[in-house]
Order: structure tokens, then C-alpha cells, then sequence
């Protein structure tokens, strides 16, 4: 059984006015038990809802809370609602557990879930032989200034010092783990809803300014297509080239502006702004 499938069987009987992300959460708190929620606390709405709707596994969340989970705390969890839910858990689950009854349903069902997160947490990440091509990317040449105001070269300093990381990533390929772990997409919903939603607005050069909103409106596609398992091959190639492009533009320290390198790069046209 999926953990999709095991918490769409337990919401509609002990969910109650919870929405799906904050049952998820409650679930995975149970079997951990409330001293070791903070293991989870860096976990975003948008991850739960996937874990959820089973648009993402829960093999990275299950690597986390493996150490600390413990099936008697579910067990518990579930006690407390009373043997009218046992009878209602009972039918629920008998098509997908055997040989459960109102005396066992409760250890049964959190043995269960029990199985889901260790079968997850030993779920290999995906060989890094399955990585996309990096892509090219131009030679660096130091740059005697910034062409920019002082304000807007510490913006920009501080905006690359945010998404330098993860930009390399995606573009020299080696980025599948950290998609499917939800890593990177998490990152980038943090560092745009918590910081540069707003902050970005303060840059002042136009140029500059469009240039960085186009980089966030790229990043946040990649991450929505990964949390929503909306995936296409041909547009994360595309993205990716985008992501390339804006990271040199929006490195002139590093990569003369002046440079043509639409000829320098067979792919730099690749992709549409």
C-alpha cells in the first residue's frame, strides 16, 4: 500500500475539518510523536499535499523520521478516538489488511504504516547515471566593476549568494536526486515566498530587475512541474536553458555582457523569454 492510499482510507473517518495538508502532517507527527516534530518542521505545505495526492513519494520525509518513528505512537493515536472508529477502520481497511478485528485494528494499521515508511526510507535515490547533460556554459572573465548602482550590487550579491546553488545545479545536470526529494523545489518556495517575493522589487536598474524576475518566474515553473508531477522533458530542457542564460546575465562580474553568445553557445536561442 501507498502512503497516498493509507491516509485517503484514514481522512474521511478521523481526519474531521483537517484539509489534506494539515492531516499529512498530524500523521507523520503521530508516528513520531510530538517531541520530534521539529525532524519535520522544514517540510512545506505543498510537500504534504504531495505526499497526499501522491504526486511525490515520501522516500526523502521517511529517511528523516526512520530514526525516531515508532508504530506505538500510532497506536496510541488511534486509541484515543474510541471503538466506534475502530468499527469504521475495520471496514475501511479490510480489503487491505488481514485478519483485522476491533482488537487488533489499531497495531494493524500502524504496523502498516510502519512498513510504508521503511519500505520508503530504503527506497535507493535515483542513480546519478540517469543526470541530464550539464549544459555549456561560457568561460569567466573578471570584470574590473559592476555595472550597476552600489544598491543594486549588494541586491544582486545577496540575490546570487540565495540561488547560486541551486541555478548550478540544474544547470550542470546533476539534479535529479534533489527534484524527486523535494529539495530544491522546497528551497526555491521558501526563498521567494519568505524573502524574495518582495526584496526583489527593491532592485532599481530595469534591466536587472526583469532579468531577476525572470530567473524567480523560471524557477518557481520547475518547482510547480516537480511538486505537481507535471513533468515534461522537452520544457525542463527549455528551463534549464533559461536558467543558464540568466545566470550570466545576472553574473557581470564574472561574464561580459558585451560577448555575443548566441554564437558562442549552439544553444543559447534554444529557448524563448
Amino acid at each position: 500500500m501507498t502512503f497516498s492510499n493509507f491516509a485517503k482510507l484514514l481522512k474521511p473517518i478521523i481526519g474531521g475539518s483537517d484539509n489534506t495538508v494539515e492531516f499529512t502532517r498530524k500523521l507523520f507527527i503521530a508516528m513520531i510523536g510530538e517531541d520530534n516534530s521539529t525532524v519535520i518542521e522544514n517540510k512545506s505545505d505543498d510537500s504534504f499535499k504531495a505526499y497526499y495526492n501522491g504526486r511525490s513519494t515520501i522516500n526523502g520525509i521517511a529517511r528523516e523520521i526512520s530514526p525516531v518513528a515508532d508504530l506505538e505512537n500510532f497506536v496510541s493515536f488511534l486509541d484515543n478516538f474510541g471503538d466506534s472508529v475502530s468499527e469504521k477502520l475495520c471496514d475501511a481497511f479490510s480489503g487491505s489488511i488481514d485478519e483485522i478485528d476491533l482488537q487488533n485494528i489499531n497495531y494493524k494499521i500502524a504496523s502498516c504504516f510502519d512498513e510504508i515508511i521503511k519500505k520508503a526510507a530504503a527506497t535507493q535515490r535515483k542513480s546519478s547515471s540517469n543526470k541530464d547533460e550539464p549544459l555549456n556554459i561560457p568561460v569567466e572573465q573578471t570584470a574590473a566593476s559592476f555595472p550597476y548602482t552600489e544598491t543594486d550590487n549588494e541586491l544582486l550579491t545577496e540575490f546570487n549568494s540565495d540561488y547560486e546553488e541551486i541555478m548550478l545545479t540544474l544547470i550542470r545536470g546533476d539534479y535529479a536526486s534533489y527534484l524527486v526529494d523535494m529539495s530544491i523545489p522546497n528551497k526555491i518556495k521558501k526563498l521567494y515566498q519568505e524573502k524574495w517575493k518582495e526584496k526583489s522589487n527593491d532592485f532599481v536598474n530595469p534591466m536587472l530587475k526583469s532579468d531577476v524576475f525572470g530567473i524567480l518566474g523560471v524557477l518557481d515553473e520547475l518547482s510547480t512541474s516537480f511538486i505537481s508531477c507535471n513533468l515534461n522533458t522537452s520544457v525542463i530542457k527549455s528551463q534549464r536553458i533559461k536558467i543558464r542564460n540568466l545566470y550570466v546575465k545576472l553574473h557581470p562580474e564574472k561574464y561580459d555582457k558585451n560577448i555575443p553568445y548566441d554564437i558562442l553557445l549552439d544553444d543559447w536561442n534554444d529557448s524563448e523569454f
